[in-house]
């Protein structure tokens, strides 16, 4: 099985030009809703291996780290991710919720980074139906009382109808492409999707980028408002 790291910067290099700015991306989260936090936020692609899952850990980790409780939902539930990027056995989650009626609270996983995580746990069959079921809406509420962000990573928007359902309970869209990577017309239907659902989009993240080859980039990732 091919396996991917995912790099957690906030925490591993907290220094760097890469760290810092997902610092900037969480101030252009904040100034973009003064007036009306977005607090529970989904972070998609186009396609898969867009960079999506790495900017959702990395924006979490700003969050605990500005002192922000916070927690990482992996709503991607065919192809889970977060446990890998932390480390962790998915052996219980939000199956369990779903299909155990167990507590949530018997479900999150504390890390040492101080970001709670939900993970998926055994794989559901019918994620399409089961993410839009009051009980879903019932849980993202709850936790909206329990935490300061919520951060959902969420399936790919070209991939599945799931990021689209999704897109329906949350405060605000990032939409993650890759530079040199995602092609501009899957980008461009990917976000028409999104328009077209009346999801609230409220930035884009372009990934990949290699700041020593492209010295006009300061950043690895670069946001922009409304574009």
């Amino acid at each position: 099985m091919e396996f991917f790291e995912y790099k957690n910067v906030v925490i591993d290099t907290p220094n760097s030009p890469q760290a810092e700015a997902y610092r900037k991306l969480e101030l252009n989260i904040r100034m973009h809703s003064l007036d009306n936090p977005c607090r529970v936020l989904q972070i998609t692609s186009p396609t898969p291996e867009d960079g999506k899952t790495t900017t959702a850990i990395n924006l979490a980790s700003v969050y605990a780290e500005r002192g922000k409780k916070v927690i990482i939902l992996d709503f991607d539930l065919r192809r889970p991710k977060i446990h890998r990027a932390f480390h962790k056995i998915n052996d219980v989650g939000f199956y369990d919720f779903i299909v155990n009626d167990k507590p949530i609270e018997e479900l999150i996983v504390k890390d040492d980074s101080k970001v709670d995580l939900l993970l998926t746990g055994s794989r559901l069959t019918t994620p399409h139906v089961i993410l839009q079921s009051k009980k879903v809406n019932d849980l993202v509420n709850k936790l909206r009382d329990e935490y300061d962000y919520i951060v959902i990573d969420s399936p790919p928007i070209l991939t599945v109808t799931d990021a689209l359902l999704i897109s329906d309970f949350v405060d605000g869209v990032i939409y993650v492409v890759a530079y040199n990577q995602t092609k501009r017309e899957q980008a461009k239907q990917g976000l028409k999707q999104l328009r077209e659902n009346n999801a609230n989009v409220i930035g884009g993240v372009l990934s990949n980028i290699d700041v020593k080859k492209n010295s006009s980039y300061y950043d690895y990732y670069y946001y922009r408002q409304d574009e």
